[in-house]
């Protein structure tokens, strides 16, 4: 491709109409479970927020003081290692909330970055104690989020003794494509992030170098291309039997 496949969003921050709010709360997994009319009152305790590509959400070891419900944009969550060096452990798309999922104010283990110009909703501890308590869908909702979470983590530690490098990269890209991928006309499935190669490699718990050459093994098979910051997956299935 000669140009860059991913769009590119606004690139001033902004606040969201209220339709935009409703629309991804509908969707988010903390809220959807709320009818309209909940959702309506639970914006009562939202402030929105906004930061330009490059601009930390949070810093690790930062209390933030709540979550923020990503309203448009991408969030890259990452985190440090005990040698200095910063690993990407998940990506957030609208609908997703980031940071700690506590009612107490904890410092967070992670840092969260705007990949691009980010619109998120930000709920303070103390409204979550409370709409916790008014809405219990919101508390299933929230205790389901914290098993995701505390799932995935095991089947990561567990994917790094027990799959290959390349079956790692392949299920990073399926998941992915789960979230923020867009089907074209080709039938191939374009991953609409700037996904650079060291994102790849830390959600796979390996080195970009591993990465690397991993990728330019499906590339060489027709199971995807790619090139700076893009990824489009040409054979699904494929992947998913890899």
């Amino acid at each position: 491709m000669s140009h860059h496949p991913v769009h590119r969003g606004c690139a001033r921050p902004h606040h969201c109409s209220p339709d935009v709010r409703m629309q991804v709360m509908a969707r988010s997994p903390l809220t959807r479970a709320l009818t309209r009319e909940q959702r309506e009152e639970l914006d009562g305790h939202l402030q929105a927020l906004s930061w330009a590509a490059g601009d930390p959400l949070m810093v690790a070891g930062d209390t933030p003081g709540g979550v923020y419900l990503v309203m448009s944009g991408r969030v890259r969550i990452t985190r440090d290692t005990v040698d200095g060096d910063e690993i990407t452990v998940d990506l957030a798309a609208p609908g997703d909330v980031v940071g700690p999922l506590d009612t107490t104010v904890v410092p967070t283990p992670d840092s969260a970055w705007a990949m691009e110009t980010t619109c998120a909703l930000f709920l303070r501890t103390e409204s979550l104690a409370e709409v916790v308590e008014t809405f219990p869908a919101l508390a299933l909702a929230l205790l389901r989020l914290q098993q995701e979470r505390l799932t995935r983590a095991r089947e990561r530690e567990v994917a790094r003794t027990t799959r290959t490098v390349e079956q790692r990269v392949a299920g990073v890209l399926l998941s992915l494509a789960d979230s923020l991928g867009q089907e074209r006309s080709d039938g191939s499935v374009l991953l609409q992030v700037r996904l650079r190669r060291d994102d790849i490699a830390g959600l796979a718990s390996t080195t970009v170098e591993s990465t690397s050459r991993a990728m330019s093994r499906m590339k060489r098979k027709g199971l995807i291309d790619s090139g700076r910051e893009w990824v489009a997956l040409l054979d699904v299935p494929a992947l998913a039997a890899l």
